[in-house]
């Protein structure tokens, strides 16, 4: 019995809490219970974990250890590259975590902090060096790796990928910035030194993008002015705006000079570009000449005539050749002696033209007739090669000699004298003078040719007499005044040039901005007027007739004079000098230099000659609902049903968008500035509907806000796709109206900027007395160019700022039918007037792109895809300067979807149309109801 007391009264031996045997004297304690120290181990990996471990609870509830490492990576904490848990800070990068000193490279140890940037090739990661070296794309022009945004071109055999910028280059000029023939294809050995390469390569190439575009601008600009004033009769604007050409001619040639100083310099053999230049300056020598010839024949108005067309565009022609032989001699030349000083010191000459030009404008004018002279002051010959120059003084260079001795001296300026009593050059012998000598100038051939441009500019100034009526035939100059001196201008008449040319620097400003680089997506939207401006067109001209030569001062009977001379090649012809050969050269052929596409919207019985009535736009069809129900146009809603639908889309679209928005974010896209959502509707109901505007001005047309255009001079239009009919600014409906009874089928509508001149006027015109302004009496283009204008100058574009990023954002989504509703719902969020006026012009461009393509030959090339990459700059840009957010890309895309399926988006959404029928959310008691109120209401309904 008392055996049995004991062993009842003694506690029981401890055992395992795992295995459950009795335990010895050593145990462990841990989670609120004890085990054997080799049974106390890690759930995962079973090993031991009683030095240390980690409570972990299971799904069942019941709390296990594990060690460090599994622990970790329970919970998604362990380094992909060691597998060692992430104790302290670390990186993520491609969905994985890294310690800070193991996220490397995986060719080399580079690690990359924080704000480094990495590359992704195959799953694994590249420092710059090393991806640059094995994987990246190589640019096509200047064979530097593609590391952003790039183009490709699809050739027969092979698809080229290149820089944006440098694909420009090559379109525009036939220039690859790298020159295989002797560039070095060593790869560089250290970073460093392909970071450097890299950044000087991308440095120049936007340096030559920006100052060539600028610089050819600006030269079209003067080329087409000269060609339409000549062709209309007005000499004088014609011989002012020939002087600017000569500004851009001589900074050209100046910048070869350059070039071949350093080529001298560093022992290199001169580059070929002495015929360029003077099939240049025969072009026009002839072009001067024809303005005397008509002149003569008392011709007022030339018109745009064969003879006219290939001088204006062969002369254009050999512009951009003599570019581009200068450009590849400038690149060759920094590849050859190792240093980057060909191409800037080029480029800086060019720069230059502002300045050139004010000099020629406040100093010389244009040279004195009884000064100038082209011909050798020795034999009397005419120069036209490099010469030696001392005061109004030239000579040949074999005619530069002592005139007693006849030692040449072509090498001893610094020693030779010049007499003044007989006119005469002397050598140091035969002067007697021991002082030093006199100060003759060496005259490079291009500098010389730029004389003689200036010479025959100056004497055409004298044979036509410039009045302030314009110009006319010199009655008391004699017919044989060809070769002879003649009366020079008066005080008045320089006055009438000089204060025309003063007025040409503010239309036509030829500064070259020193701009600093530039993201690929912000420079295609801010140099596409260069792409504009820069467009050729290649046309058909016959056999030219030879014209007689301009005089150029008392020559020999026999000197050498060339006349016209037929163009080596088709030439291109600035884009402003087509307004006026719209109607006068309908056989011209003019190629798009945008891609274009095939379009099923092709007009029926179009007009296209411009000779019948307008075309009419086809107006949308009747849309019904799967149940017959009419469906409800956006246009016929009252402003209280465009309210609603205004906050209903802000419900819906927030699904789609809640990556990139909040509904909060998207509330103050559309958001009033007032509490309540009706409490400025009803507030302007009050005051008559009137409202001052943020921002821009209040009278005029341009600049001024498109709610305060359209309230001041509102009209209700018939040109929208509704059966309503929709209030819009009189300038819109103006200007459509007016485009639609002319000849869409022109070549470039909408691309092309008009005349910029008459593009002011009209401008100015609109500003101060718009209903004086018969837009009907101008061409296609220069009307669409008006209308970009006034978009581009609204001060809150037509798409809206706050807006912008919701339809850029809308091509990140991949559904193609969920991102079409998307854009949509967008449509539905903009303000009431900007939507009517959106709607209209959808309509009116859809109409423009069916006549793209008529035929083989005809038709204006701006299919939806054209007219969208114009149009979308102009009305759905973003005010924020940061260039990452400045997705131009998407925004085109976004606006030629729009324009695809414009009908669709003219109609309420179907699932919005339930929300116009609630009474509850317009009566009496939703009047002062808060915005967020209302959308926690339609939320609500939506359940």
């Amino acid at each position: 019995m008392e055996q049995n007391f004991d062993s009842l009264s003694r506690p029981a031996a401890p055992t395992c809490a795992r295995c459950h045997d009795q335990l010895g004297s050593q145990l462990v304690k841990a989670l609120d219970e004890d085990f054997h120290p080799e049974c106390f181990t890690c759930l995962d990996c079973n090993a031991p974990v009683a030095s240390k471990f980690f409570p972990f609870t299971a799904e069942n509830g019941q709390t296990l250890p594990l060690c460090e490492r599994d622990y970790f990576g329970r919970l998604g904490l362990v380094c992909d590259k060691c597998h060692e848990p992430l104790r302290a800070a670390y990186t993520i990068a491609m969905d994985k975590k890294y310690h800070t000193d193991h996220f490397t490279c995986s060719a080399c140890e580079v690690a990359f902090g924080p704000e480094d940037s990495y590359y992704e090739h195959n799953g694994q990661v590249f420092c710059h060096f090393h991806y640059s070296i094995q994987f990246a794309v190589m640019c096509a022009g200047c064979e530097m790796a593609i590391l952003k945004q790039y183009v490709e071109i699809d050739r027969k055999d092979d698809v080229e990928h290149w820089h944006p910028e440098c694909y420009m280059i090559h379109k525009y000029w036939n220039v690859r910035i790298a020159q295989p023939s002797i560039e070095d294809d060593r790869p560089p050995q250290n970073p460093g030194q392909l970071l450097e390469r890299q950044h000087d390569t991308e440095e120049k190439v936007f340096r030559i993008w920006q100052v060539l575009s600028a610089f050819e601008e600006s030269s079209a600009v003067c080329i087409s002015e000269m060609l339409l004033h000549v062709s209309n009769g007005s000499y004088i604007k014609g011989i002012c705006i020939s002087e600017r050409f000569l500004v851009h001619v001589e900074a050209l040639f100046a910048g070869i000079d350059e070039l071949c100083k350093i080529y001298t310099d560093y022992n290199q053999p001169e580059f070929k570009y002495t015929r360029e230049a003077k099939m240049l300056c025969k072009k026009i020598i002839n072009f001067f000449s024809l303005m005397w010839k008509t002149q003569e024949a008392e011709m007022r108005k030339l018109g745009i005539s064969q003879e006219l067309l290939s001088l204006i565009t062969g002369l254009a022609h050999y512009l951009k050749i003599l570019i581009r032989v200068a450009l590849t001699a400038a690149l060759r030349l920094d590849i050859t002696i190792g240093k980057p000083v060909a191409v800037s010191r080029l480029l800086a000459k060019l720069m230059e033209v502002a300045g050139r030009e004010r000099h020629s404008r406040d100093s010389q004018r244009l040279i004195r007739s009884k000064e100038a002279t082209d011909c050798c002051h020795v034999c009397k010959l005419p120069i036209e090669d490099q010469c030696i120059k001392y005061g109004q003084f030239r000579w040949h260079i074999k005619c530069f000699g002592c005139r007693q001795c006849k030692r040449p001296l072509s090498d001893q300026l610094e020693s030779t004298f010049f007499s003044a009593a007989s006119q005469s050059v002397l050598c140091s012998q035969c002067s007697g003078s021991k002082e030093g000598g006199f100060l003759f100038e060496y005259v490079t051939k291009l500098v010389q040719y730029a004389f003689l441009l200036r010479v025959a500019l100056s004497r055409l100034c004298s044979l036509l007499q410039i009045t302030g009526k314009g110009i006319k035939k010199n009655k008391s100059a004699p017919k044989d005044a060809l070769g002879k001196d003649v009366v020079t201008h008066t005080v008045e008449k320089q006055q009438v040039i000089n204060q025309y040319v003063d007025e040409k620097m503010l239309h036509y400003p030829t500064h070259i901005a020193d701009t600093n680089m530039m993201s690929a997506t912000k420079l295609e939207r801010k140099m596409s007027r260069s792409f504009k401006t820069a467009k050729r067109l290649v046309r058909r001209l016959d056999q030219q007739k030879n014209l007689p030569p301009l005089p150029l001062g008392q020559c020999s009977p026999n000197s050498p004079r060339s006349g016209s001379q037929g163009s080596l090649g088709l030439s291109g012809l600035p884009q402003l000098a087509t307004q006026n050969m719209a109607n006068s050269l309908p056989s011209i052929n003019e190629p798009s230099g945008l891609p274009t596409s095939p379009t099923s919207f092709l007009p029926g019985n179009g007009n296209v000659n411009g000779n019948g009535p307008p075309t009419p736009i086809l107006k949308g069809t009747y849309h019904t609902t799967p149940e017959g129900k009419p469906r409800k146009y956006l246009s016929e809603l009252s402003a209280l049903q465009y309210m609603i639908i205004r906050h209903v889309a802000v419900v819906h679209i927030e699904p789609y968008v809640r990556e990139y928005f909040t509904l909060g974010e998207l509330l103050n896209m559309i958001e009033l500035k007032k509490a309540s959502i009706w409490g400025k509707f009803f507030t302007s109901i009050r005051a008559g509907g009137a409202r001052k505007p943020n921002k821009g001005k209040e009278e005029g047309t341009f600049g001024v806000s498109l709610d305060v255009l359209t309230e001041r001079t509102g009209v209700e239009s018939n040109l929208g796709v509704g059966p309503s009919p929709i209030k819009i600014a009189g300038f819109i409906d103006d200007s459509i109206t007016a485009m639609r009874q002319k000849d869409m089928s022109v070549e470039g509508v909408f691309r092309k900027n008009g005349n910029i001149r008459r593009l002011k006027e009209l401008t100015e015109q609109l500003d101060k007395h718009p209903h004086d302004v018969d837009l009907t009496s101008e061409n296609a283009i220069q009307i669409a160019a008006l209308l970009k204008k006034f978009l581009r100058e609204l001060p809150d574009p037509l798409l809206t700022f706050k807006l912008h990023g919701l339809f850029t954002c809308a091509q990140r989504i991949e559904n193609p039918v969920a991102r079409k509703h998307v854009l949509h719902l967008a449509c539905c969020m903009l303000p009431r007037c900007n939507r009517d006026t959106f709607e209209i012009l959808c309509l009116f461009l859809k109409w423009t792109a069916s006549f793209s393509n008529l035929s083989n030959d005809a038709g204006s090339r701006m299919d939806i895809g054209n007219l969208a990459r114009v149009i979308a700059p102009n009305i759905l840009t973003t005010d924020s300067k940061d260039p990452t957010k400045d997705d131009s890309f998407s925004a085109i895309r976004a606006v030629e979807i729009l324009l695809e399926t414009h009908e669709d988006f003219c109609l309420v959404p179907e699932e919005l149309e339930p929300f116009l029928e609630d009474p509850t959310l317009a009566d009496g008691k939703a009047i002062e109801i808060s915005s967020k109120d209302f959308l926690k209401k339609v939320e609500n309904m939506m359940r």
